[in-house]
């Protein structure tokens, strides 16, 4: 490290000011015999170094979801040219700051770091931690998210809360919940105004099989910009596949109506995957 920014960061250090740096590695490393994580950050051309205990608070399996992203700290301490930072320390004070800049409705970027068991997702946003509930992740609230979603992907959402934290004994003094469910909607509302410039009746188009709607023979089909129609299958396909298709359904099939005002179509289910058709084929002979 130059004596310049040796200079720099020992002055941040004394003053208690928060930096920022990015990502660039988490790796294993052993410290009096024990091993432990070692977040690298990037930090004008230079490395510092956060242990994990100085990184995050929560339970966490992996720290992979950070890579690339950008984490505000503070310098702890420079030895022999190495220099550890903290960023739980960094969270505090940069809090208020984050919380003047957002409001309630704003729409806001941020990066997967990490999942819960029991779907909550834990979203980094301009150096904030931030949280989006199961429930607003998807209108379709989905299965095993966990295994699902990988960390580091970049989700777009809009802010529908920040609460002070009291009585709390976390660095993190707000909690800022997102909603990916509100960008999807948005997003979906856009398309059935402007459904002339997407579909029309007619169109032949392939979709994926999300679920069995209510009524006979009659399936969710949800096509590739995420506007879902009713399908049903022609009744040659019917008694192939004997009544049946699976979520995950890879077909292919005639738009026959669509709603622009009620936001609903029709689509008729022509042909369907080849895989999916094999395993429907052997279901129905009873080999499983």
């Amino acid at each position: 490290m130059n004596a310049m920014m040796q200079e720099i960061l020992q002055e941040s250090r004394d003053r208690k000011w928060v930096q920022y740096g990015v990502v660039e590695a988490v790796r294993k490393v052993s410290v009096n015999g024990k091993q432990e994580e070692l977040v690298v950050i990037g930090y004008q051309g230079e490395r510092v170094y956060a242990r994990k205990e100085d990184f995050i608070e929560r339970n966490i399996s992996s720290l992979n979801g950070f890579v690339s992203t950008t984490v505000p700290f503070v310098v702890k301490e420079i030895k022999d040219g190495v220099v550890s930072v903290s960023r739980i320390e960094a969270l505090g004070k940069v809090a208020k700051q984050f919380v003047d800049s957002v409001k309630i409705g704003d729409r806001v970027k941020g990066t997967v770091t990490g999942v819960s068991d029991t779907g909550l997702v834990y979203v980094e946003v301009q150096g904030y931690p931030c949280l989006i509930p199961p429930e607003e992740w998807d209108y379709k609230r989905p299965q095993n998210l966990r295994e699902l979603l990988p960390l580091g992907t970049v989700v777009e959402t809009n802010v529908i809360s920040i609460d002070s934290l009291t009585n709390t004994e976390d660095k993190i003094d707000y909690r800022i919940r997102l909603s990916r469910k509100e960008v999807l909607q948005e997003q979906l509302n856009n398309v059935w105004e402007n459904i002339d410039e997407h579909h029309r009746v007619g169109d032949f188009v392939s979709f994926k099989v999300t679920g069995q709607a209510s009524g006979f023979n009659s399936y969710y089909c949800e096509l590739s910009n995420g506007i879902s129609l009713i399908g049903n299958l022609t009744t040659t396909l019917r008694n192939k596949h004997n009544d049946y298709l699976p979520p995950g359904t890879q077909c292919k099939g005639v738009i026959k109506f669509l709603d622009k005002n009620k936001k609903r179509g029709k689509i008729t289910i022509q042909q369907v995957e080849a895989n999916f058709a094999n395993l429907l084929n052997q279901r129905s002979f009873g080999l499983f």
